[in-house]
């Protein structure tokens, strides 16, 4: 009786729908309400890169080009990287930026440059939706912050996933990136399922109030890829236990193959895109009420209108995970940003010697993506690698004779060990902390990144003070030479 209850609990959250297709057939193996309209939140940064990558396939652009901030750009609200008006950012460290920390003075600052304003890139990223079959998104903005026009489904949502990685195999790899550093910061995803749920290679999370925590997922086990969407958890923590269990109870479901799909069952069939995006597209009509952003949308279910049972193909969920998802209702938000419950890791303190750039330094940096030889049987992704570009990942050539190049391998980067050496209730305490562990003369310490963390805890808000950047071995060894001094230490695992 509990299990039904918390399952009728979290399945009457009128911001909640999901959906889990495999992405070598498009069929959908589970869904709820998976075409009425939601807020996309930051998930909106996926179209926003998926034209820019169109930008680079087209040689518009390229990695080294440079993205300069206008005062409209640099103005947005948290969470941002912070670039100064009249400054630029690279378009590989603005991909970085976007997939980790979600910036939103980045994504504001790509559609100006792409389209000369962001309201006209907007548009041309709503037509393109279309053209891709995503028949019931508009956007309005670049970076999804609250605008009571900009929604779309989780259907529309799983099939920008599919079609960002089909389409642009090349660059799809930057969704797995744990890390990167940035000017001294090193700043951290906010996707908690990386590294953490067994083939998982991306793709974002996403967050305003209105919205509650949203997530699209891409996971490969094998030959067998499955793409999931959850949105409107009531915590982080929630939404990616629910994802998870519904990634694994379907998962076994899919079909083995080499090639993604083009489309999604029970949506349109894709266009062609340049012709599509040339052409005048009417926005689709919004099935919801629209309240003030710091309120939720309503479904016009509420407004007299009959509510239709959430569509579910082939069984829902574990009840273990949807009374998870319900029981999250009581559960605390540790602060009100993008994926607020998620610790965001920027840097604070330099490392002592932040111009080496040694190969073990390289190596050790949770940033970077390492390359390694290609295995046999590895998948094929219908894309064709820009002439002439350097790419951090490795591109397969075409051996086979079919003309589908861009075959990418990226394993996943090897996330580094971090140390804790105390928990205070200042940040100034914490950065002290850090101040005192480099002058111990422990030598781990001098290629590290010291950083602190701030966490909500209740009523609470305390900073951890941390390095990172190690081995398993070398982070214990660390602990080992810096409780010796006095100075209390544990080490960390990447998921910590």
């Amino acid at each position: 009786m509990l299990a039904v209850a918390t399952t009728s609990e979290a399945l009457a959250n009128p911001k909640f729908a999901a959906i889990a297709v495999d992405a070598r057939t498009g069929e959908v193996l589970y869904s709820s309400d998976p075409d009425g309209q939601r807020y996309p939140a930051s998930l909106t940064k996926v179209m926003t890169l998926y034209m820019l990558f169109q930008e680079l396939k087209a040689g518009r652009m390229t990695l080294a080009t440079p993205i300069k901030m206008s005062q409209h750009s640099s103005g947005m609200p948290p969470t941002k990287l912070g670039v100064p008006a009249g400054k630029t950012v690279s378009v590989e460290d603005a991909i970085k930026s976007l997939v980790t920390l979600s910036a939103n003075d980045v994504a504001a600052a790509i559609g100006e440059n792409i389209a000369g304003s962001e309201a006209a890139f907007a548009q041309r990223m709503t037509k393109t939706a279309r053209a891709l079959g995503m028949s019931r998104t508009t956007f309005k903005n670049a970076s999804g912050l609250p605008n009571p026009g900009q929604v779309t489904t989780a259907r529309d949502m799983a099939t920008l996933a599919l079609r960002i990685q089909r389409d642009f195999p090349q660059y799809y790899p930057y969704f797995k990136l744990t890390s990167f550093n940035y000017k001294g910061r090193i700043i951290r995803t906010h996707n908690r399922l990386l590294g953490k749920f067994e083939g998982t290679d991306g793709i974002k999370t996403g967050y305003i109030r209105a919205s509650g925590f949203n997530l699209t997922s891409s996971v490969r086990r094998g030959d067998k890829r499955i793409i999931g969407v959850v949105m409107g958890g009531k915590t982080g923590a929630s939404r990616n236990e629910y994802m998870m269990s519904m990634l694994s109870k379907y998962l076994p479901n899919c079909k083995d193959g080499k090639v993604l799909a083009a489309s999604i069952k029970g949506a349109p069939a894709p266009k062609d895109i340049e012709l599509a995006v040339a052409e005048e597209t009417q926005p689709a009509a919004v099935d919801q009420i629209i309240e003030p952003e710091t309120k939720s949308a309503k479904p016009l279910a509420t407004a007299n209108k009959p509510k239709p049972k959430p569509a579910a193909a082939k069984g829902r969920p574990s009840d273990k995970t949807v009374a998870d998802l319900a029981r999250a209702a009581v559960e605390l938000n540790e602060g009100d940003a993008e994926d607020a419950d998620d610790e965001e890791l920027i840097a604070e303190i330099p490392p002592a010697n932040p111009s080496a750039t040694t190969i073990a330094s390289l190596a050790a940096d949770e940033a970077q993506v390492l390359v390694a030889p290609l295995p046999e049987g590895s998948e094929t992704m219908v894309a064709k690698q820009p002439s002439g570009e350097a790419l951090p990942f490795a591109v397969k050539s075409d051996a086979s004779g079919t003309g589908w190049t861009g075959q990418v391998l990226v394993p996943p980067a090897e996330m580094s060990w971090k140390i804790q050496i105390g928990a205070f209730p200042n940040k100034r305490a914490a950065q002290d902390k850090l101040r005192d562990a480099r002058k111990t003369g422990v030598s781990l310490l001098n290629d590290k990144q010291a950083f602190t963390v701030q966490v909500q805890k209740g009523n609470e808000t305390i900073y951890r003070a941390r390095f990172s950047g190690f081995s398993e071995d070398a982070a214990r060894a660390a602990c080992r030479q810096l409780t010796q001094k006095g100075i209390g230490c544990v080490a960390l695992s990447p998921q910590s």
